[in-house]
């Protein structure tokens, strides 16, 4: 099999919700091709849902040496700080945390300004750092991106 159909067959299975068995064919796509940035961020998904972070802010660190301008890659390792911080039991590793979630978020969001996820995700950071105007102000860009997407599917599909 090509490198591309391994990745297939892993972003299959990650739709599928079969994480360890993406992992699996994810795994032998970046053995094939190790340059397959796509491969990394895929696999890097899947570790997220299985919370092996330390696995997928590695290969989301790879992704983003391979692909340094794309936003997703910034998104899920937000995500990855989001959910350390909902782990932490000092208070100020989970502000440092949060911190680090937000930066993430706030370059995926320079790269992409229409990127909804991001501004629903920097929107529960700035909550849980207390800052509630500026978590409304995303909840509230989130929507706005949301409508504008969805008026240029209609003028696109008329």
């Amino acid at each position: 099999m090509t490198p591309e159909e391994l990745f297939e067959e892993g972003a299959f299975l990650l739709v599928k919700k079969q994480f360890t068995e993406a992992i699996e064919w994810l795994t032998r796509a970046i053995e094939a091709d190790p340059g397959m940035a796509k491969a990394y961020q895929a696999r890097a998904a899947a570790y997220l849902q299985l919370e092996r972070l330390d696995e997928a802010e590695a290969d989301l660190n790879k992704a983003l040496d391979l692909d340094p301008e794309n936003p997703r890659l910034y998104f899920r390792m937000g995500q990855i700080f989001y959910r350390r911080s909902q782990l932490a039991q000092k208070e100020e590793d989970k502000r440092g945390l949060l911190e680090r979630a937000l930066e993430f978020f706030n370059r995926a969001i320079d790269l992409e300004p229409m990127y909804a996820a991001a501004f629903m995700a920097r929107s529960q950071v700035y909550r849980d750092l207390g800052e509630e105007e500026l978590a409304d102000f995303d909840l509230d860009k989130a929507a706005a991106v949301q409508r504008e997407l969805a008026k240029a599917r209609k003028i696109v599909d008329f």
